[in-house]
């Protein structure tokens, strides 16, 4: 008699077929996969979609291939062809710094769809929050309404611990927010308490979510938080393999003085636009040029 097994939604077959989909990349046999922790029948139901592991046996069996939870999750959402535009954040990024509207527009469209047929899900309601806020540089006429706004700092308020998700979130709406607020959320933020601050790919985000910041507070002429947010960048050690950040720091750590009253800071903003120049980064180059003659004119 043949087994008769659960009928699993595509999403929860797709967790197995990632999996086997990367086992098979990496060189690894069913049976090095499954090392001591299940048996290579098992992992072979697990891969076709049969049965789902528990996830203790999950995370092991990610150990036992050498891949972290960031990579299979980037692989299990290509897989599906996810539909969360915000995974495409680089994509993102680059039509802002094309002022590419009408791409823009679109990722914008498309997920309002989404929260049609599900308008009470949170993650979307913030995603589409997040995804005006990414409009907003470059078409004026978007804003976060008042209820989004409110919607937006009570989750974030709520947060015990801060992930990937969310120091993305506030580093992107942060120019929506109060700026007591945003003070006081950039604190909880990067609170040593939190379990996952020291984590290589969440210090990471954190590092690039503060950068933004400072710049805010520094445009609104709130130089004790910005000084505060400096000095704590400063001592967090930024990786030399972020040479990006570590430029964008000293950008507006001179930003910082110049808008105190020290003229001579604007020869080190100066001097970071030749390097941006210097590097290829033509798109990041145009807007710190732009700045730069605003700040002249001023």
């Amino acid at each position: 008699m043949n087994k008769i097994y659960p009928n699993y939604s595509e999403a929860e077959k797709a967790i197995g077929a990632t999996f086997k989909f990367l086992r098979e990349s990496k060189g690894f046999s069913q049976e090095e996969a499954a090392g001591d922790e299940i048996s290579s029948p098992q992992l072979s139901n697990f891969e076709n979609g049969k049965t789902i592991l528990v996830t203790n046996h999950f995370i092991a069996l990610l150990r036992n291939i050498n891949v972290d939870m960031f990579e299979f999750q980037n692989a299990y959402n290509q897989y599906l062809r996810n539909k969360d535009i915000l995974l495409f954040s680089v994509k993102l990024s680059d039509a802002v710094m094309e002022r590419d509207i009408s791409k823009l527009k679109l990722f914008s469209k498309n997920l309002e769809k989404l929260l049609e047929s599900d308008p009470h899900n949170k993650t979307l309601k913030l995603d589409s929050i997040r995804i005006k806020s990414v409009l907003s540089f470059v078409d004026k006429t978007c804003v976060i309404t008042k209820n989004e706004q409110s919607f937006l700092i009570s989750y974030l308020f709520n947060l015990k611990e801060w992930g990937m998700y969310d120091i993305r979130l506030l580093g992107t709406c942060a120019q929506f927010i109060d700026l007591i607020k945003l003070a006081e959320l950039t604190n909880r933020m990067i609170d040593p308490s939190q379990i996952n601050i020291e984590l290589y790919h969440v210090k990471h985000a954190v590092v690039q979510c503060v950068l933004n910041i400072i710049n805010i507070f520094v445009e609104q002429k709130m130089f004790e938080p910005a000084r505060r947010l400096i000095l704590y960048l400063e001592n967090s050690e930024i990786h030399e393999y972020f040479m990006f950040d570590k430029l964008t720091l000293i950008y507006n750590r001179a930003n910082y003085s110049y808008k105190r009253g020290d003229s001579d800071a604007l020869e080190i903003m100066e001097q970071c636009l030749k390097v941006l120049e210097f590097c290829g980064c033509s798109k990041t180059a145009t807007q710190v040029s732009d700045e730069l003659k605003n700040l002249e004119k001023e």
